[in-house]
């Protein structure tokens, strides 16, 4: 995906969970995002870390009952 940046709601569709997740796993910084000018955006490499350690799976973490 390289230097991509998606908006929340491709961030949101890419790992299939609501828009409302993906704001909270930025908010607890699970999910790294930047802001250009009003918009905040989501490296694609997040998405590929995201899936890799199950971040956001079900609006939730994976890891967290291991």
């Amino acid at each position: 995906m390289g230097n991509q940046l998606l908006s929340i709601g491709e961030t949101a569709k890419a790992l299939a969970v609501s828009k409302d997740t993906i704001r909270r796993l930025i908010d607890r910084k699970e999910l790294r995002a930047v802001r250009v000018s009003r918009r905040v955006l989501v490296p694609a490499s997040e998405i590929e870390r995201a899936c890799a350690h199950g971040v956001g799976v079900n609006g939730s973490d994976q890891n967290a009952n291991k």
